[in-house]
């Protein structure tokens, strides 16, 4: 009886001893699970800069005096450029060359090309949203330095800038800065004519001196505009000294290559990834009907990194206005037609779409990092917005 007894004892402790540890257990697992450390988010990198980018309208010469001074006499001044006013208007920068000083005094025989454009000229210019002008041609002195000075006056006070001539002599190689969504285009304008003319920015003959201006200009801005008066007039190819000055051009920092003075447009030409349109033909002007009186709208854009778009619009300048208009269908098709054809001459390939041309002109790709060939056009480009 009484180990019976100490039997059920000891049976009872360890059922108590049981149950609680085993009761500790149920406790302890109906715990949740600690958890676990949370992971540190790496911050996100900061989003690409958008590359840098501006659209520019580049057109031909404008002179403003002889048939076209009366068609602004008598139709006024925005009758000249109201057909094509919206292209012009609509680009970042919107660029021309000025074939004549704007002046009250000074010598003036318009019968042997011999220019001076009434003051009131300047609001052509205005009109079509002009804001950057070369003077570097073989008609700015033709009123002498007095009507310079005056035509420097007109063009300051409404507010357009110039280059290829200044106040100073010797600053008249200086660039004129424009700047455009950030970037700073650098305006430089020469002469490269075989007659003498009073211009002060002379293309010397060996180009030592003229590399040398460029590449001073070139550190004042982030891209630089190198316009040329240049060439033969209505000549339709360009020669090899303007071949020879381009390339120089192009190698001493030249982004853009802007020729004039061949009254008649030539091709679009390209080194090392640099557009060069050897002649951008008359624009506002009155010379006889034919190829002297067709010409185009050029409109660029620039993307950093990626080059240039280019989009050739035809116009045809009218003897009635002395101005640029739209031509019919047929006409615009010759004309682009004919640019194109010059432009494959020079070994840059246009897309014909319609009446308009298209080209892009990319930067090359330096030979340590790949080996493609020199820079490539692609003719498939979309067009150009800029107007």
């Amino acid at each position: 009886m009484l180990l019976r007894s100490l039997y059920l004892c000891v049976a009872l402790v360890l059922a108590v001893a049981t149950a609680f540890v085993g009761g500790c257990a149920w406790l302890y697992s109906a715990q949740p699970a600690p958890a676990p450390a949370a992971e540190v988010a790496e911050p996100a990198p900061p989003p690409e800069p958008e590359p840098r980018s501006f659209t520019m309208v580049a057109v031909g010469d404008i002179m403003l005096d002889r048939t076209v001074g009366r068609r602004i006499e008598s139709n006024g001044a925005q009758s000249i450029l109201e057909k094509v006013r919206g292209d012009l208007r609509g680009a970042d920068i919107t660029f021309a060359n000025l074939e004549c000083p704007l002046a009250a005094e000074g010598a003036h025989a318009p019968s042997d090309c011999i220019f001076r454009a009434h003051p009131r000229g300047v609001n052509v210019l205005l009109d079509g949203g002009i804001d950057v002008v070369t003077l570097a041609n073989n008609h700015t002195f033709d009123a002498g330095t007095s009507a310079l000075m005056e035509t420097l006056d007109n063009l300051e006070e409404a507010g357009i800038a110039y280059c290829g001539v200044a106040r100073e002599r010797e600053r008249a190689w200086e660039p004129c800065l424009v700047e455009a969504n950030g970037v700073i285009v650098g305006f430089v304008g020469g002469t490269d004519l075989s007659f003498s003319h009073g211009g002060w920015t002379k293309v010397d003959a060996e180009l030592t001196e003229f590399a040398g201006r460029l590449r001073a200009a070139k550190e004042r801005c982030d891209l630089l505009v190198v316009t040329l008066h240049w060439g033969n007039e209505y000549q339709s190819e360009p020669t090899q000294r303007q071949k020879k000055v381009a390339t120089a051009a192009v190698e001493a920092g030249a982004d853009l290559v802007i020729g004039h003075h061949p009254h008649t447009l030539q091709g679009v030409g390209e080194r090392q990834g640099t557009p060069i349109l050897y002649s951008a033909g008359n624009f506002v002007f009155d010379q006889r009907e034919g190829e002297r009186m067709e010409s185009a709208i050029f409109h660029l854009a620039w993307t950093e990194g990626e080059g240039w778009k280019i989009r050739m619009v035809p116009v045809w300048i009218p003897i009635s206005r002395c101005g640029p208009i739209y031509p019919e269908s047929s006409r615009a098709q010759t004309i682009i037609t004919r640019l194109a054809t010059l432009s494959s001459n020079l070994g840059v390939p246009v897309a014909v779409q319609g009446t308009e041309g298209k080209v892009t002109v990319a930067p090359e790709v330096p030979a340590t990092t790949a080996t493609a060939a020199p820079a490539s056009h692609d003719p498939q480009a979309a067009g150009v917005s800029g107007g």
